[in-house]
């Protein structure tokens, strides 16, 4: 008698995480959907949710023109990450009013 074993591979499901940074120019936190399989890339499809202190969530959207990178932004807001390379520009009719640098997980 033989047996066929069939191997299922288990979905696994995108998870969502928050990651508090400090920077110079101030505090954030970026909460982003996880590729599933992947920990180190953020899901493209998904937007991510800029919170900075007590003022409103911002929604930023995947920049397609950076591949290799995380970068969402919306009409007032980048976030972009290179390995430890990390800023957020808070940008107001075209004019930067706020520039985080040297950004590190907390």
């Amino acid at each position: 008698m033989r047996y066929r074993w069939r191997c299922s591979r288990l979905a696994l499901s995108p998870e969502k995480k928050t990651y508090n940074y400090i920077c110079n120019g101030g505090r954030f936190t970026v909460t982003a959907v996880v590729d599933a399989g992947d920990v180190d890339r953020w899901s493209k499809t998904e937007p991510v949710i800029l919170q900075i202190g007590t003022e409103p969530p911002q929604i930023l959207i995947a920049d397609p023109d950076a591949p290799d990178a995380d970068s969402y932004k919306n009409k007032d807001y980048e976030f972009y990450a290179l390995k430890k390379f990390i800023t957020l520009t808070h940008k107001n009719h075209g004019v930067v009013v706020k520039f985080y640098d040297t950004c590190r997980i907390e």
